[in-house]
């Protein structure tokens, strides 16, 4: 995948923060059928991470799906946390999914919806797989390479810098998974295309959802006006017979399990276990 700056990750998703729940069609769109799909999973979780919270949308479904179940939430941004707390949302942890301040093997259930894209998901696989208990799933949701294809096509039409990421396929996926210890992974796509009438609707809704470049390789500074109108009219030559600009995202879902291994030592501070120095 391409690689990202962690920080500009962080500092894109605190600006979006504040509009993020409005405005995060796709991400409720998703994760509401992440959350469904375990209905078909024999689960009876006592600790779940909702990995990636965000605002915690997503952990007030799993609250509610296992009411009897301890629900954790994790995520980068702190504006995003602050934002889960003015709508009463409990256990949130701020941290980063690269290296999960969480004890081995102390959770039964991880849910991650639309983080993957923002990681290298080889470590994140490889700490989902630690903290998870032998047995444990770890379900998730990603965007495929064909999201943004129509942003990445009117980009290319202007400059050779790069302004779209490069996401990972599915099979990608299933071969890191089984790097990182997963068992039984399944994976599959589905195909979902939002429709504006104006590009700069378009492009604020990206923005309001933290959507943004954060490349290492992208150029810094402003564009210039030629450059922003450039890209507007071979944007607008994508407009479908409707009247409307699309912009697809490539949705995938999976699910691995944790296999069986040897229990790790930890301790619990006030009910939340914590990684033990040795």
């Amino acid at each position: 995948m391409s690689i990202l700056e962690l920080s500009t990750v962080r500092r894109h998703f605190d600006r979006a923060a504040v509009n993020f729940h409005n405005a995060s069609v796709l991400h409720k769109r998703v994760g509401t059928e992440l959350a469904e799909r375990l209905s078909l999973v024999d689960l009876s979780p006592r600790h779940i991470l909702d990995l990636g919270c965000g605002s915690g949308w997503c952990k007030a479904l799993l609250s509610h799906r296992f009411d009897q179940s301890a629900v954790v939430g994790l995520d980068l941004s702190e504006a995003m946390l602050s934002m889960g707390e003015k709508t009463t949302v409990s256990g949130l942890i701020n941290g980063d999914a690269h290296r999960l301040p969480l004890a081995d093997q102390c959770v039964d259930l991880i849910f991650s919806n639309l983080l993957l894209p923002w990681c290298d998901t080889q470590i994140v696989f490889s700490e989902a797989s630690r903290v998870l208990r032998p047995g444990g799933l770890f379900t998730f949701s990603s965007c495929g390479p064909d999201s943004l294809r129509e942003l990445a096509t009117a980009w290319a039409m202007v400059d050779e810098s790069p302004h779209v990421h490069t996401f990972s396929d599915m099979h990608d996926l299933g071969d890191s998974l089984v790097q990182s210890g997963f068992s039984e992974p399944v994976m599959d796509v589905e195909m979902l295309t939002f429709t504006y009438r104006t590009l700069e609707a378009l492009v604020e809704d990206l923005r309001a959802t933290g959507s943004r470049n954060a490349l290492s390789s992208r150029l810094r500074g402003l564009r210039s006006r030629h450059q922003g109108q450039r890209f507007k009219e071979a944007y607008e030559s994508l407009r479908g017979d409707d009247g409307t600009l699309p912009l697809s995202w490539e949705v995938i879902y999976g699910v691995a399990w944790r296999p069986a291994r040897l229990v790790s030592d930890y301790r619990s501070s006030d009910g939340i276990p914590v990684r033990v120095s040795r």
